[in-house]
């Protein structure tokens, strides 16, 4: 799936309150997955050994189409077959004629939705988020910017740290459940052997995706 932006028709969602929602990430949650960045997860068996170790559950059917892996104890899905991917902000609109026909992630538990929140929020809880994985792993690695978002007009952030044959990447994105007419923010780890440079700027969207 393209992550590049669907156009949106102006007209259609002036209307429509824009909605952040959000699942912090909090220290105990960036310590458990900041101690999964050393795993090899080009072994799935790994990955699920960890999840379960650190009292993350199955989703079973739960997310139907979403198709997620496990749930952490604060309300996140999480995704990735080879790899570890946890949304944790969403923006988006609800029109029930348009890619989101109702509030689904500001209703589930552990999410809070906000709606038409002040500018920056989404940015903030990113940066929050961020943050949250300096203290416990040091200044990034990679620090990059590229062009800005098409909604908010923000710019592209990748925060990235290398460990051992993996990247640990905090970053914004566009939301495939919205066929990329949305945002969502996320944390994954994916392998990146340790003599590998990363993509130009210009493609890491598509190389951090699921």
């Amino acid at each position: 799936m393209s992550d590049e932006p669907l156009d949106l028709d102006e007209d259609d969602d002036e209307d429509d309150p824009w909605i952040v929602a959000t699942c912090p990430i909090g220290p105990e949650l960036a310590a458990q997955i900041a101690g999964m960045a050393d795993l090899d997860w080009t072994d799935g068996d790994a990955g699920e050994e960890a999840m379960t170790a650190a009292g993350w559950s199955s989703t079973g059917d739960y997310l139907g189409e979403l198709n997620g892996k496990a749930c952490t104890p604060a309300g996140h899905f999480v995704y990735g077959d080879d790899c570890l991917f946890v949304p944790f902000i969403y923006e988006y609109y609800v029109n029930p004629d348009g890619p989101m026909g109702e509030d689904f992630w500001g209703t589930l538990p552990g999410w809070q939705g906000f709606v038409d929140p002040p500018v920056g929020t989404f940015d903030a809880q990113l940066d929050a988020v961020a943050d949250q994985f300096a203290a416990l792993l040091g200044p990034p690695d990679h620090d990059i910017s590229r062009e800005r978002r098409p909604r908010s007009g923000s710019i592209w952030r990748y925060r990235i740290w290398r460990r051992g044959g993996n990247a640990l990447v905090v970053a914004p994105g566009m939301d495939p459940f919205s066929y990329s007419q949305f945002e969502h923010a996320f944390v994954q780890i994916r392998p990146l052997p340790a003599d590998a440079p990363l993509p130009a700027p210009s493609e890491l969207v598509d190389f951090f995706n699921w």
